[in-house]
């Protein structure tokens, strides 16, 4: 007990100062699955190596409530501690910022503490937006930026505000629920900036946004209606393109039990649909039936996203749900640039021949495990071999047999092909060049 309460104790005492205005970003996430960590007052006051601050914090805490309190540590991030201080305004004295639940109360609480004339005096306290702290991290830049995220108990709807330091208290600037948020420095200026979805709301609909700190706090710089047909939310993610443009992938479930990815680019700090004007309606062509999530990633030149759909004009393949389709995102366009075989466990995303859409399936063996056989719809000929290995494996024995090694490994598992004799040394070679992992 002592040791696991010392353990705990080192996270606590951590001491840091900051410029002159501080912005607290609360954010209500949903990690039901994620444990919480609760220490007491009682037993945090028995430790040997407590601070006559932290002591001093606790008690006038424990004072003001009736209840029993317990203090909630981040279960994750840069910072663990829930007594974390700063000098929001610059006077070289810090100020201190506890996390901590009271009995009988659903959420977290968190509260801001002064010191004067050598005591501690609590001068802010609100209720948070969850049952638990699930991370603090710091976002340096011209002001102290600090992200809160609460665990709630509906994954859903997803409270998050900005709490801004001003005149020595802590004040609410900007609070907003949403299904998902993306946090994080996406145009290296130094401050934090936000993607997010809106909430579920009866009789509206889903709305991207975007929000900055402009300089007098927290705003919403540009917004955007998603498909009227969206139901809720999948997946949202974000990419830079090699262009320097921001893409924001968003995969939803639609209307009649099918899911679906909208994409939108943020210009001149302003959300529009990306790739408008492109060959591809992205929207149209992602529509489908099984709840697969889109895939993204940026190369030297290009920022491609994988479709996990068949494309209208491709309707006549022998077995769609065997292939996935890449679209490069690039100057306001959407065009195909190719097809792969995707296997995500063991991070295989191989680029396949356009002319074998329509007259080639592959199959794992039958005899050997992870073994992949590509054949001739028509004749039943084997056209093509992989073999995946575990990098610890041997490949003598398939060098052996007239496997080659195609030159790149990824995460745990490195790859061997065969070429049949009806293989092309065009395809062949097509094949061996663009071998993806997928770890990313």
């Amino acid at each position: 007990m002592f040791s696991s309460v010392c353990a705990a104790i080192k996270l606590i005492i951590g001491k840091y100062t900051v410029i002159r205005r501080a912005v607290l970003c609360i954010a209500a996430a949903a990690p039901l699955l994620l444990c919480s960590c609760n220490i007491s007052v009682e037993d945090l006051m028995t430790a040997p190596s407590l601070t006559a601050d932290q002591s001093a914090i606790l008690d006038v805490i424990q004072q003001s409530n009736i209840e029993r309190i317990s203090l909630k540590y981040p279960i994750s991030g840069d910072w663990r501690s829930p007594i974390q201080f700063f000098d929001l305004n610059g006077d070289g004295q810090d100020e201190a910022i506890v996390f901590y639940s009271v009995t009988q109360e659903i959420n977290a609480r968190i509260a801001l503490l002064a010191k004067t004339d050598e005591e501690w005096i609590i001068s802010s306290e609100y209720q948070g937006d969850g049952t638990e702290v699930n991370s603090v991290q710091m976002l340096s830049g011209t002001d102290a930026n600090i992200l809160v995220e609460w665990g709630s108990v509906n994954p859903n709807n997803r409270q998050f505000g900005v709490y801004a330091y001003i005149e020595g208290e802590l004040l609410i600037g900007f609070k907003e629920e949403c299904s998902d948020i993306l946090m994080g420095d996406f145009n290296d200026d130094g401050i934090l900036e936000f993607y997010y979805v809106s909430a579920e709301k009866p009789g509206e609909r889903f709305r991207l946004k975007y929000a900055d700190d402009i300089g007098r706090g927290y705003s919403i710089i540009s917004e955007i209606e998603l498909s009227a047909e969206m139901a809720a939310l999948l997946s949202l993610k974000t990419v830079k393109n090699p262009d320097g443009q921001q893409l924001i992938f968003i995969d939803e479930s639609i209307e009649g039990n099918s899911y679906a990815t909208e994409v939108f680019a943020l210009k001149n700090r302003k959300l529009s649909p990306a790739a408008a004007g492109g060959e591809f309606d992205i929207f149209s062509l992602s529509v489908r039936q099984t709840e697969l999530i889109s895939r993204v990633f940026t190369n030297v030149s290009k920022t491609l996203m994988m479709v996990p759909s068949k494309v209208a004009s491709r309707e006549t393949i022998s077995d769609e749900t065997l292939w996935r389709y890449w679209y490069y995102v690039q100057n306001d366009s959407l065009g195909y640039y190719f097809a792969t075989f995707v296997n995500a466990p063991l991070n295989m995303n191989v680029a396949i021949p356009d002319e074998w859409l329509e007259t080639v399936t592959v199959a794992e063996s039958e005899v050997e495990q992870r073994l992949f056989i590509f054949t001739d719809t028509g004749t039943g000929e084997t056209i093509f071999e992989i073999k995946v290995l575990r990098i610890e494996d041997s490949q003598q024995t398939y060098e052996d047999e007239g496997f080659i090694s195609i030159q790149r490994s990824v995460g745990a598992y490195r790859y061997l092909y065969r070429a049949g004799e009806a293989c092309s040394a065009r395809n062949e070679k097509y094949i061996a060049e663009h071998f993806y992992g997928i770890a990313n």
